[in-house]
């Protein structure tokens, strides 16, 4: 699945393609193209270490990406901030994107079944880079646990609360704040890539086994919040 919300073969708007005015009269900044180059090689750099099962620290990145150390910690001064960039990457921005992505699905289950399959696909095809995530986290919260200081800035989770909030929201009217609350909290143990490991490290499940186990899952979940939640007077 292609998580770009511009999608692979459209053209960047007139205005923003190099070489071309901006649209106020003034001329594109050369450097600021550069810049743009700069960082995306870092950050390709930092995704091909994560695929090959390493840790990438901002001097691997760099190395992989051909570009000095000091540039690359310009751009990302920590090991965090080069691991939380990429993940924002895949992840998108926002709520409106997964309510975008989610379409016009109406019933309750088969949104949730959607919402399901859109993070499905994208924690299997962004394994690597979300297991990173997931190992620098818990090993800066070991760190806070042990009173130790992180030196940057904590990774953060919960990333998979907005975009469940977006799912449900059609339905805040309908069913009342516990039963949206316990679907919420349910529907999180079922995606991310917690339960990735779960399917993979422990189960040895293939992609299709996987899918299919987590939307059966979304679906009896989502069934018995239909069924249970108590309607809003």
């Amino acid at each position: 699945m292609n998580v770009s919300r511009q999608g692979p073969n459209r053209q960047p708007p007139a205005s923003r393609q190099s070489g071309e005015s901006r649209g106020d009269g003034a001329q594109p900044d050369p450097r600021a193209n550069q810049r743009r180059r700069t960082k995306a090689a870092i950050m390709a750099g930092a995704r091909a270490l994560l695929l090959d099962g390493a840790m990438p620290a901002v001097a691997d990145a760099a190395a992989e990406a051909g570009v000095s150390r000091a540039t690359a910690y310009r751009y990302f001064p920590t090991q965090g901030a080069l691991v939380q960039e990429a993940v924002d990457e895949v992840l998108g921005s926002g709520r409106s994107a997964w309510e975008e992505w989610l379409g016009d699905a109406g019933e309750l289950t088969e949104r949730v079944e959607r919402y399901v399959t859109l993070i499905f696909n994208l924690m299997w095809e962004n394994e690597a880079l979300m297991r990173g995530a997931l190992l620098l986290a818990l090993q800066q919260r070991a760190k806070l646990q042990a009173g130790e200081e992180l030196g940057e800035e904590p990774i953060k989770r919960g990333g998979r609360l907005e975009a469940i909030s977006a799912t449900l929201e059609p339905f805040r009217e309908t069913l009342d704040d516990p039963a949206i609350r316990r679907l919420s909290v349910a529907l999180s143990l079922v995606v991310g890539i917690e339960a990735h490991v779960i399917f993979r490290d422990i189960w040895g499940l293939d992609d299709e086994e996987a899918r299919a186990t987590s939307l059966w899952m979304a679906r009896v979940l989502a069934e018995a919040s239909a069924k249970e939640g108590r309607p809003r007077r």
